[in-house]
């Protein structure tokens, strides 16, 4: 084996060091047969080049294909992000956002389902009366505050059926701070990989600072 090993370095050597090789004996390339890497028996040497070089054309294409989707998936969750933003801006009342994050996030973002629980004080006690206030174990909130970044998966344990109207196969939940920790703003999907560990979480971070920002306007913080 390493005898082999030697010899091939050898003939890689040769063949580098004497490029006229290829010119002086084209005829001796083209008698050359090697197996098709697709499996159709064998072709020619130049053939196998021809099709390496496909091969690598189709490899970028497709990558350049991908990259161009990624794209346009972003410029549209951008927008989007920035449609939701624009409406939690223009919110004359606690209502109004309870609203954009309850009714247009599920149908923005083609969601089953939305849950915003805040632990800060409302500064109009009439809407102590709203969900949105309704009570939160110490475990979830010591849960939702190791949060370094928005959890994407299946839900954890902290998940209360109150949440959601129907069971979720996966979720995200996005910790909500405006000086210090408020709550938490949550998505069901009924899809498993809808919200998945490895998923980025960039723009979940992006709303959550729009909307943690948009509710700081109706909380005592």
């Amino acid at each position: 084996m390493q005898a082999q090993v030697l010899i091939e370095q050898d003939i890689k050597d040769f063949l580098k060091d004497n490029p006229q090789f290829f010119e002086n004996n084209a005829q001796f390339l083209a008698d050359i047969h090697l197996p098709s890497p697709h499996g159709n028996g064998t072709i020619s040497l130049a053939e196998r080049q021809q099709l390496a070089q496909r091969d690598k054309i189709s490899a970028l294409e497709e990558r350049y294909t991908n990259l161009v989707v990624n794209a346009q998936a972003n410029d549209a969750i951008a927008n989007m992000m920035q449609r939701v933003n624009l409406k939690l801006q223009a919110a004359k009342k606690f209502d109004d956002i309870e609203q954009i994050i309850s009714q247009e996030l599920p149908e923005i973002f083609e969601l089953n389902d939305t849950c915003v629980r805040i632990w800060a004080k409302p500064i109009d006690d009439a809407n102590f009366a709203n969900l949105v206030f309704g009570y939160v174990t110490d475990e979830a909130k010591a849960w939702v505050a190791h949060l370094k970044k928005p959890y994407c998966g299946e839900p954890p344990a902290i998940t209360q059926e109150s949440w959601f109207l129907e069971p979720a196969t996966s979720i995200a939940i996005i910790p909500l701070q405006h000086q210090q920790l408020i709550g938490f703003l949550a998505f069901s999907s009924e899809h498993k990989n809808r919200f998945y560990p490895e998923m980025g979480t960039d723009f979940l971070q992006h709303l959550g600072d729009n909307l943690s920002a948009a509710l700081s306007r109706y909380v005592r913080i």
